[in-house]
């Protein structure tokens, strides 16, 4: 009788200490629009030979993409490598290269817990003492470097599937801004707010530095069946480019995609607008010529919308680390006035 207490108990100290099943996450993927691109990245690997290098290797980081599951576990871990171990001195770590868990519940995505990388190499537990109901789950990428590797672990007796989105995606291309920058996690970037509040798959095309209506990326936008398009990438393009590529490319993408809508988003006014007279004077004058090449585009392309300045000229005001690149306060402020255009496209 003794000898079956005592391996009672041993077992039951084994079960306490037991290790997690870990899952390989690319199998439950979502953020990624093409099938042929590399491991967690953003474009399609034929794109390495057609758009400038500093785009390509800006796809690798792995901003938008999301391991979006369904388990019944008490404890989530993740075991994660990132490529480059990137850093900057005005973002944090944990938006740069760490991930971020959020759970449904009662209609509701909740924030869970961060990845904190303190390395290359990475593992760490998300989460425990869960009450073992089924519930859904998002675990977002980070949003300034890419993945090796990226593992999920549950307990052994759990079960995990992917959920299938049955929506058209909404496919964001954009700036730093709209890749990330400089949000304290992933899941605080303004594409994936927004994701959570519609509930549909996002797709971040933000470039950082690098959007400036590059035709290549265009045509990659339009292999993308989405339910919106939304373009945020005018802050990366002098007057000049504007003026010489927006209409066309817009044109292009609008008579490939003639059924989806496009929603146009003007600059927001750096912090110092509001006090030095040549930035908001450039800001000002950017605005008026997007504003000028959407009423004229509008006359033949009625799914073309534009987001008035006005209803965005407060979103970096306190919301920025540097005056022009968001926190989570400022990107907040963009996904609440996106969210309510966007809602009302996608109908």
């Amino acid at each position: 009788m003794r000898k079956i207490i005592a391996i009672l108990i041993l077992c039951s100290f084994a079960l306490l200490g037991v290790e997690p099943i870990y899952h390989d996450a690319q199998a439950y993927l979502e953020g990624m629009a093409f099938d042929d691109a590399p491991a967690y990245s953003r474009l399609p690997r034929q794109a390495e030979d057609l758009t400038r290098k500093a785009v390509w290797d800006l796809s690798r980081n792995s901003a938008g993409i999301a391991a979006h599951f369904i388990t019944d576990s008490k404890e989530i871990h993740i075991k994660w490598e990132v490529l480059n171990n990137f850093h900057m001195s005005h973002m944090a770590g944990t938006g740069i290269r760490g991930l971020d868990l959020y759970v449904k519940e009662n209609g509701k995505w909740s924030f869970l817990g961060t990845g904190k990388p303190y390395k290359k190499i990475n593992e760490q537990g998300l989460i425990n003492n869960l009450n073992g109901e089924t519930k859904e789950y998002m675990l977002y990428c980070p949003l300034y470097d890419g993945l090796r590797s990226l593992e999920i672990g549950i307990d052994p007796e759990a079960s995990m599937k992917k959920v299938e989105r049955d929506k058209k995606p909404l496919v964001f291309y954009g700036t730093s801004i709209t890749q990330g920058g400089c949000v304290s996690r992933p899941g605080m970037a303004y594409p994936a707010i927004i994701g959570r509040k519609l509930e549909r798959q996002t797709i971040n095309l933000g470039f950082s530095g690098n959007a400036r209506m590059d035709s290549e990326i265009i045509d990659c936008i339009a292999e993308i069946d989405a339910a919106c398009y939304i373009f945020d990438c005018f802050p990366n393009m002098n007057l000049d480019m504007i003026k010489e590529r927006t209409e066309k490319e817009l044109k292009k993408l609008l008579e490939a995609r003639p059924n989806t809508p496009v929603l146009i988003t003007p600059n927001i006014m750096e912090e110092s607008g509001w006090f030095n007279p040549k930035v908001h004077e450039a800001c000002m004058a950017k605005n008026a010529e997007v504003l000028a090449i959407y009423k004229n585009l509008k006359k033949d392309h009625k799914n073309l919308y534009f987001i008035p300045f006005k209803k965005i000229e407060h979103v970096a005001i306190e919301g920025t680390v540097d005056g022009i690149h968001l926190t989570d306060l400022g990107s907040s402020r963009m996904a609440e006035v996106m969210e309510k255009y966007i809602k009302k496209l996608i109908k």
